[in-house]
């Protein structure tokens, strides 16, 4: 009996596959789809990436990408997207003596104008690392 006899004897029956297992085996995960995890209204959700650094103290330095959703107010400790005087500005909304103010992370807070539009919630922020966006 020859070694390759001897080793088919031993019941590989059927087409089963044998062999080491892969190291990732059990690890497996769906891809991340990032439409699905940071948009959940699509129609009423806008991108746009923060061109001051005037949020830097708040963890938001220039060139961060915001997710805002137009269909959300923003809540309490939440970062807004505002626009006033014809500029889109991001903003902490926080509660200051009983009243909606928003803050760049300065000492100094800024009443909710009237002419002061909140454009919506953001709902997530995006920093990339390494580009240029001067252009």
């Amino acid at each position: 009996m020859s070694l390759y006899t001897k080793i088919m004897s031993f019941g590989f029956k059927g087409s089963k596959v044998t062999g080491f297992a892969s190291p990732a085996q059990g690890y497996e995960e769906n891809s991340i789809d990032l439409n699905t995890l940071l948009v959940k209204s699509p129609s009423s959700t806008y991108f746009f990436r923060l061109e001051s650094s005037d949020m830097d103290k708040l963890g938001l330095p220039n060139g961060t990408l915001l997710i805002v959703d137009r269909s959300r107010k923003p809540v309490y400790n939440q970062f807004a997207l505002i626009q006033h005087e014809g500029r889109f500005l991001c903003r902490l909304m926080v509660k200051h003596n009983g009243k909606a103010v928003f803050t760049n992370g300065d000492i100094e807070i800024s009443p909710i104008p009237d002419e002061t539009e909140i454009v919506g919630a953001v709902t997530a922020s995006i920093q990339v690392y390494g580009n240029d966006f001067s252009h």
